[in-house]
Formats: structure tokens, sequence, C-alpha cells
């Protein structure tokens, strides 16, 4: 009966998979590939299944044999309200694949913005890298998502961040030609010191009013 409920989640049949719930069907076997019934209807983008599926204790952190989470894919895949249903239910925003890609990573690259919101409310790391020692920015850099670069460098992302090969974001962004960007990561370059982007991760995760914080914190340390 679970294999019928993974298949019924893979061909989004809501009503086959109410059926199996309430029968007793354990939300969190998973299939060979050991993606869960949860990971199938993410990724095809099935909202109500996923609901129901959570209703009956589906473990939004359970990952495939790749390492991957039901929320890579839906941020991957730009479902933006399975994103905030999976992050209400505990899902992990700074789970790593096997090739060290989170969730962030894929938004970025593929440029939903709000989704990139939510997972940095969420507290997702903007400079974790993958295997290769790309950050979230680098791709963002390379593909010309201005907007996502001008929220990761806010939330704390850095800017002078050099992947395994050596190359920053800037390089990419000057090899494409995206203006708007070289203007922007020039501006960050070399200015913001480590316990500077620190602070700018905790002020943007809790959304703090600066308004309430002394000029001379805002102000230490941000200049060298």
């Amino acid at each position: 009966m679970n294999s019928d409920l993974v298949e019924a989640c893979e061909e989004g049949d809501v009503k086959i998979v109410d059926n199996l719930l309430k029968a007793g069907v354990n939300p969190n076997k998973a299939d060979k590939f050991k993606a869960t019934p949860l990971y199938r209807a993410a990724y095809h983008g099935y909202l109500e299944i996923v609901e129901l599926l959570l209703k009956a204790g589906a473990d939004p952190n359970q990952a495939d044999n790749n390492g991957t989470i039901p929320l890579y894919w839906t941020a991957y895949r730009g479902y933006l309200e399975i994103v905030e249903l999976l992050l209400k239910a505990g899902a992990d925003p700074n789970q790593v694949n096997n090739w060290g890609m989170t969730p962030l990573y894929r938004a970025a690259y593929r440029g939903h913005l709000e989704i990139a919101e939510l997972l940095l409310k969420a507290g997702a790391d903007p400079n974790k890298a993958d295997n290769d020692g790309d950050a979230p920015l680098y791709w963002v850099a390379y593909r010309g998502h201005l907007e996502i670069a001008e929220l990761l460098l806010k939330a704390g992302a850095d800017s002078n961040k050099a992947n395994k090969s050596g190359r920053t974001p800037l390089y990419w962004a000057s090899r494409y030609g995206y203006l708007k960007i070289v203007e922007l990561l020039k501006s960050y370059e070399n200015k913001i010191s480590s316990l500077s982007l620190l602070c700018l991760r905790i002020i943007y995760r809790n959304q703090i009013n600066t308004e309430n914080i002394p000029s001379m914190i805002l102000e230490w340390d941000f200049y060298q």
C-alpha cells in the first residue's frame, strides 16, 4: 500500500492519497530511490497533496538517495506556496544534498526572488557554498539576477567570496556584461568585514528596526 501512496502522489491523485492516509498508510515510507510521498508531491507542485501529507505527519526533512529534501525542488521549481508550507512544517533551509547545494542556492540560480526572500527569513545562509565553492551570489551574478543579488548582499552575502577555481561573482557579472550587478558588487567589495556581514544577517533575519540601534553600532567596522 505504501507503493500505492507514492504512485498516487506522483500522479497527483488527491482522492486516493486522502483515502490511503485515512487507512493508516505511513506517509514517510520511501520508494527504492528513498523518495517519500511528500518528496514526489512537492516535486510536481501538488499543493493539496502536500497539505494532506504534512497533516498526516510527513517529515519535510527526509531526503532521497542524493540527500535532496522536498524543499530543494520546490525552491528550484518556483512553488512558492509549497515552500511556505514546508518551512512552516520545519523544513531546514540550510540542508545540503550530496553536491552541497541548498534550497536557497537553487532558488537564486533560477531567479525566484520571493522564494529566496522566504528562505533567507527562515534562516538560510547566503554564503553556504556547494562542493565546488559556488555560493548563491556566484550563480546570481552568472545568470544576471539583479534583484536577487541585491537581496543576498543585504542579507550578508560576501561579494568577494571566490569558488575553488578562484572565480568570484564579479568575474561572471563582468564577463557577461551585467553592468548593474558589476556596479552593485563593486559597491560592496572590500567594504564589509566578516563581523559586519554577521550583523547584516541578524538584522535581516529578525527584521530588526535599525532606528532602534545606535548609529555607532551600525557604523562600527562596516568600512575599512
